[in-house]
C-alpha cells in the first residue's frame, strides 16, 4: 500500500531536517509520523506529482519525501495499521506511536545530542521531563536505542546546481549514506521522478544500470 500526503504547511514541513546523523534520520522519521498523525486532510488517494511525501508499507516499508530540490529517502521502522484512522505502532515494544512515543524519543534524542549518550542520563532524563517510573523510561530507552542502531537505509537524490562540478560533483546525483566520510554519490543524466525509486524499492521490477561515462 502507498499513502500519499499533499497540501502539508510549509512550515511543518521544514522541521524535516538534513540528515547528518541516526538521530537526524530518526527525528525526520518522528515528524513524517506526527505529520500522518494530524493531517488526515492531507492524505490523498493516488500519486499526483506535486506530493509532498508517500509512506510505503508492506514488502518495502519506507518513506519518500519530496524535496524543493530532489527527494530522500529511508526504512519506516514502525509498522502502518489503516483500520480508519491511519496510524503506526512500534510492535516490538508493544507501543502506539503515539504523541508521547514522539514527544519522549524527541528527548531521548536532545539528551543524547548534548552529549549524554550513556542510558543512565537518557533514562534520568525522561523520568525528569514526563513523570513517568523508571521501568517505563527504560522501555522507551531500549525502542529509542533499538531504532537508533537499525539499519537506516537512508539515501537522497539532488539536483545540485550550485555545487556541480563536471563528473565529479554531478548536478543529478544520488547520495548514498549519510555520513560524509563513508557518503557514495552516483551520477545521473538528468531529473528522476518516483518511476525510479519503485523500481529501487521493489524486487519484482527491473533495475537501472550504471554506465561509464
Amino acid at each position: 500500500m502507498s499513502y500519499f500526503f499533499k497540501g502539508i504547511e510549509r512550515a511543518r514541513l521544514t522541521k524535516l531536517c538534513a540528515v547528518r546523523d541516526a538521530f537526524d534520520n530518526l527525528s525526520n522519521i518522528l515528524s513524517l509520523v506526527e505529520l500522518v498523525n494530524t493531517c488526515s486532510h492531507c492524505s490523498i488517494e493516488r500519486y499526483d506529482k506535486d506530493f509532498d511525501f508517500v509512506i510505503f508499507s508492506g514488502e518495502y516499508s519506507r518513506a519518500l519525501v519530496k524535496k524543493s530540490d530532489g527527494y530522500f529517502t529511508m526504512s519506516m521502522p514502525f509498522q502502518i495499521v489503516d483500520d480508519g484512522r491511519l496510524y503506526f505502532t512500534y510492535d516490538e515494544f508493544e507501543l502506539e506511536v503515539n504523541g508521547q512515543f514522539i514527544s519522549v524519543l524527541r528527548n531521548a534524542i536532545a539528551t543524547s545530542k548534548l552529549g549524554g549518550n550513556s542510558h543512565e542520563e537518557v533514562i534520568c532524563s525522561l523520568v525528569d521531563s514526563f513523570g513517568i517510573g523508571v521501568h517505563e523510561a527504560t522501555n522507551y530507552y531500549d525502542a529509542f536505542a533499538t531504532l537508533a542502531m537499525q539499519d537506516h537505509g537512508y539515501f537522497r537524490f539532488d539536483d545540485d546546481a550550485k555545487n556541480q562540478n563536471g563528473t565529479i560533483h554531478p548536478r543529478y546525483h544520488f547520495d548514498f549514506f549519510f555520513k560524509e566520510a563513508s557518503s557514495v554519490k552516483v551520477g545521473t543524466d538528468g531529473l528522476i521522478d518516483i518511476e525510479c525509486f519503485y523500481a529501487l524499492f521493489d524486487g519484482s521490477r527491473a533495475k537501472h544500470y550504471l554506465r561509464e561515462f
